[in-house]
């Protein structure tokens, strides 16, 4: 049995490169399957940014990358396909399944994309490719036509089981063998608050934004410490503008995106590591952040807005600070800086958690179950 997982972005962004290059990775390990990658970034327009595959990207060349797809697909024989998000990049396959070269085709859903995807501008092509001009019931329909879904998180496996009886809880997660504890010191100079992402629209702005406040509130009593924000995307200059205009003089350092490979080594430079969330919609109750995970593999201790997914993976002061508001969030950036024994408390059971349930491995074998169960006997 063969699954071809087709990807919108390309290995630099985490739901292509987890949800794709590494499931597909792990997959071949197990018997009777082969698997390979079609990233419409990598291999369909490596000229390209990933920001580009996102940012005004006409229709034009959307039709040149689904043509292109198209010719790509159609050499593929005996092939289960593995389409990984809902933007223009599912035409292709979908397309091909209506017209009956691909009986069978496995979604993922990895965020809640429905205000934010990336289909075609003009209604007519979507009406073409997907049957609606609506992105909510393309999503639907999608998801409706698979053989089986798999959901990122608990959230969109409930919004999953609307349109289909089989589908399969499997996370974001980390590879545990990449990201591993260091030794850190007992104090560093200066003390290093991390928030890495990139800030390509209104939601994580607005998340930024609630983190630099709960800083502001809390850098006078914390004089050797900084906040480091490691990013990139369409917004960075509106953080870069913000923290110009109304944080003049705090440690606030901004550092530009850093490559995959490299992330190791950057976490292993702070102390704490931040996951702000501003709200409760549904786009943020259903993320699976990947930048938790690689936190919580490295061993640093994480504040976090007790928001959605995030609830559901870390117990507060057990394997994580969970907040429950933005002074509550400042309330952890000072404890966690003032106490070394509860920062390595949280940071040792998150490393334990995530190498028992969130790591690829753990996350691949699942995935593997969940085929088996659905294609047993092209499986046996």
């Amino acid at each position: 049995m063969r699954i071809l997982f087709i990807g919108h972005s390309g290995y630099g962004y985490p739901h292509t490169r987890i949800r794709c290059y590494h499931f597909a990775k792990f997959l071949s390990t197990m018997p009777n399957l082969e698997t390979a990658v079609l990233s419409f970034k990598d291999d369909l327009a490596p000229e390209k940014t990933e920001a580009a595959m996102y940012e005004n990207l006409r229709d034009r060349e959307k039709l040149r990358l689904t043509f292109k797809a198209v010719r790509r697909l159609l050499r593929e024989r005996n092939t289960v396909l593995y389409i990984q998000k809902a933007h223009f990049h599912a035409a292709a396959p979908y397309l091909l399944h209506r017209l009956g070269f691909f009986p069978d085709y496995l979604f993922d859903y990895d965020d809640y994309d429905i205000p934010l995807s990336n289909f075609f501008g003009r209604g007519a092509l979507n009406r073409f490719f997907f049957g609606s001009d609506r992105w909510d019931e393309i999503t639907f329909r999608l998801a409706r036509r698979a053989r089986g879904c798999v959901g990122a998180s608990r959230e969109l496996v409930s919004f999953l089981q609307t349109h289909n009886a089989k589908v399969a809880y499997i996370p974001t997660g980390v590879d545990t063998a990449l990201f591993t504890p260091s030794p850190r010191p007992a104090r560093h100079t200066p003390f290093t608050f991390l928030w890495n992402g990139l800030v390509w629209g209104k939601p994580i702005l607005q998340n930024v934004m609630l983190m630099l406040r709960a800083f502001s509130w809390i850098a006078k009593e914390l004089p050797d410490s900084r906040l480091l924000l490691v990013g990139g995307g369409a917004e960075w200059n509106r953080v870069r503008e913000t923290i110009s205009a109304n944080y003049p003089g705090l440690p606030i350092e901004l550092r530009e995106w850093v490559e995959p490979r490299r992330m190791p080594e950057l976490l292993a430079a702070a102390d704490v590591g931040l996951l702000p969330m501003d709200g409760n919609d549904q786009w943020l109750r259903s993320k699976s952040p990947t930048k938790l995970f690689e936190y919580m593999a490295v061993g640093l201790p994480v504040v976090a807005s007790a928001v959605g997914e995030v609830t559901q993976v870390l117990e507060h002061l057990e394997s994580g600070y969970l907040a429950r508001d933005e002074r509550d969030f400042a309330e952890g950036l000072l404890r966690l800086a003032r106490n070394p024994s509860l920062r390595e408390r949280l940071g040792n059971q998150a490393r334990e958690l995530v190498v028992s349930h969130y790591s690829l491995p753990v996350l691949g074998e699942n995935l593997y179950l969940f085929l088996k169960d659905i294609f047993h006997r092209e499986l046996e």
